[in-house]
C-alpha cells in the first residue's frame, strides 16, 4: 500500500483513538482547566517563557486527565504519528494473513 493511503488510514486510526479518549474524560493540555494550567496562563511572560524553555507547553501534562497526544494528527510530532502508522501496517498485514488462509 502506498504511503499516502497509510497516512490517511493512520489519521483515521488516530481520530478514532482520540474520540475514545475524549469519551473517557481526557483532554489535550491546551484544553486543561486545572489549577496548574490556570496559574501558568496567568503568570507573567518571564515565568511562562521559563517553563516553555524547559518543556514544550503544548505537550505538557498539567493534570492526570491531560493526554499529550490529543491533538489533530497533523499537529502531532512525527514520533507520535509513527505509532499510528505501525498500527495500520500491522492490521493490514493481519488482514492479508487472513486472506491467505482462505
Amino acid at each position: 500500500m502506498d504511503n499516502d493511503r497509510i497516512e490517511l488510514l493512520s489519521e483515521e486510526v488516530h481520530n478514532a483513538w482520540m474520540r475514545e479518549k475524549i469519551d473517557q474524560g481526557y483532554h489535550s493540555p491546551n484544553e486543561c482547566s486545572s489549577k496548574n494550567h490556570k496559574v501558568f496562563l496567568n503568570a507573567d511572560w518571564k515565568n511562562q517563557e521559563r517553563l516553555a524553555g524547559i518543556n514544550n507547553v503544548k505537550f505538557y501534562k498539567w493534570c492526570d486527565k491531560c493526554h499529550t497526544d490529543l491533538y489533530p494528527y497533523m499537529e502531532l510530532p512525527e514520533n507520535i504519528k509513527e505509532y499510528d502508522r505501525v498500527t495500520v501496517k500491522a492490521v493490514l498485514a493481519a488482514i492479508e494473513k487472513c486472506k491467505d488462509r482462505n
